[in-house]
This record gives structure tokens, C-alpha cells and sequence, in this order.
């Protein structure tokens, strides 16, 4: 074998290794970036407006809402008459070219927040498409981060629905040891049927959610079938009688 078909065998090998998780994980660990990026962004412009408009910052502590206020300008009149308050400050006041470098890094943190916003849909297009079976199950972004946190999908195959119950609960469960208190659910806690379950039955609609998410990844990976309107309806089912035999 020469040193040409030695390297075009190579590459061929490495292609077929490759797979849709592989893109999964990179958009979820770009996601995940950006939006530390996003959130250290705000943090020092806040403090830094807080520094010329003290009065206004106090009343922009949410993100969404900061970069709404202030995208057009930053200028006193302008957020006061958007916040309803007055103009006048007991913050240091700051020159045109300060608060146009101030403008600018809003612009730039609003640009951060639509990346991040354009990668999250791509990736849960890219979820209910590969994975309709268990986006279903859990909902695209939670199935994301389970992939992520497995490894792929074939991995998350392999696990017992235990191990997937409390998936991204591994520091917790490190710090329980010496508790012996296991906790009883990981990125599934995020899942709105957990959110709407009573405290009481929440390890128990976890183990539910688990064992039917084990049966979706199996049936996604290996039948590559959308059964997804048959599996909601047993685990909805399943959580019903729970909640019925538990009085709720």
C-alpha cells in the first residue's frame, strides 16, 4: 500500500467516525460559551452604567431587558422617558466618546444574544429532526444536554435509566457521599413535567421520565422510527396513575 491510499483510507475511516452527536456536542459547548461570554458582558456593563446612572441600572438588572433599553442609546434623557424616571443623577457624568464606547459594547452584547439564540435553534432543529423520539420524551434542549453529557447517543443508549435519572448531577452526587444522601435527579429536573409535579413525587415522575427516555434513545438509534405520539402517551399515562394513586 503506497503513502497516497495509506492516507485516503485514513481520512475515509475518520469521516465514518464522525457523526451528528459530534455536531451536537461542538453547537452545545459553542451555546454554552457564548452565553458565559453573555452573561460576563452584562455583569461589567451593568457595573459600568451603574457608575454614570445609578438609578437606571437598578431597574435594568435583567439582561434581555438592558439590552432593550439601552440598544438605541444610552444617554440619560432617552432611558429616563423609557423607565419613567428622572433624568437627573447622582452618577458620575461621562463624555460623548465614554458613552458611545458604552453604546457600542451594547450593540455587541445584543449581537452575542442573537448568535446565541441562532446556534440554540439551530442545534434543537437539528434535535427534533435526529432524535424525534426522545426530543419528544424530554424536549430538545434537555435531549441536547443529555447527549452532550453521555458522550452520543449510543452511549446514552447503554446506560440504565438510573444512571440517566440523575445525568448532570455528578458533582452533587461527589458532594452527597459524604452526606449518603444520592440526589435524585440531574438535567431532567428542568423538564416541565418535573417542574409541574409536587415536590413529593418528583423522584418518583424522574424515574418515569428516565425509563421512557432509555426506551426513546433505543428506539431512535436503533429502529430510527418516530414513535414519539406512542411513548408520550404511556409515560403520560404512567405519571397520571402516579399522580391518582398519590392523591394529586
Amino acid at each position: 500500500m503506497d503513502n497516497k491510499e495509506f492516507i485516503e483510507r485514513a481520512r475515509k475511516k475518520i469521516k465514518e467516525g464522525l457523526s451528528i452527536d459530534d455536531l451536537i456536542r461542538k453547537l452545545i459547548g459553542f451555546s454554552d460559551s457564548l452565553e458565559k461570554g453573555e452573561n460576563t458582558v452584562f455583569e461589567q456593563l451593568n457595573d459600568l452604567y451603574f457608575l454614570y446612572y445609578p438609578e437606571a441600572a437598578n431597574k435594568l438588572k435583567e439582561r434581555d431587558k438592558f439590552i432593550e433599553i439601552l440598544k438605541e442609546s444610552c444617554e440619560r434623557n432617552s432611558i429616563s422617558k423609557k423607565l419613567g424616571i428622572p433624568p437627573e443623577s447622582m452618577g458620575f457624568d461621562l463624555d460623548d466618546e465614554e458613552l458611545q464606547l458604552l453604546s457600542l459594547s451594547v450593540n455587541e452584547l445584543s449581537n452575542i444574544s442573537d448568535l446565541r439564540r441562532i446556534v440554540n435553534d439551530r442545534l434543537n432543529t437539528i434535535i427534533i429532526k435526529s432524535y424525534p423520539n426522545l426530543s419528544a420524551v424530554l424536549g430538545p434542549e434537555i435531549t441536547a444536554r443529555v447527549i452532550y453529557l453521555a458522550g452520543s447517543s449510543y452511549s446514552l443508549l447503554l446506560m440504565p435509566s438510573s444512571k440517566i435519572q440523575v445525568l448532570g448531577a455528578e458533582k452533587a452526587m461527589f458532594a452527597a457521599r459524604k452526606k449518603k444522601a444520592t440526589p435524585k435527579y440531574g438535567v431532567i429536573y428542568n423538564h416541565n413535567l418535573m417542574v409541574a409535579a409536587p415536590d413529593r413525587l418528583k423522584g418518583k415522575v424522574a424515574k418515569i421520565i428516565s425509563a421512557y427516555t432509555s426506551l426513546a434513545v433505543k428506539t431512535d438509534v436503533l429502529s430510527k422510527e418516530d414513535k414519539s405520539g406512542k411513548i408520550m402517551e404511556k409515560m403520560l399515562k404512567d405519571i397520571n396513575k402516579l399522580k391518582k394513586a398519590n392523591g394529586t
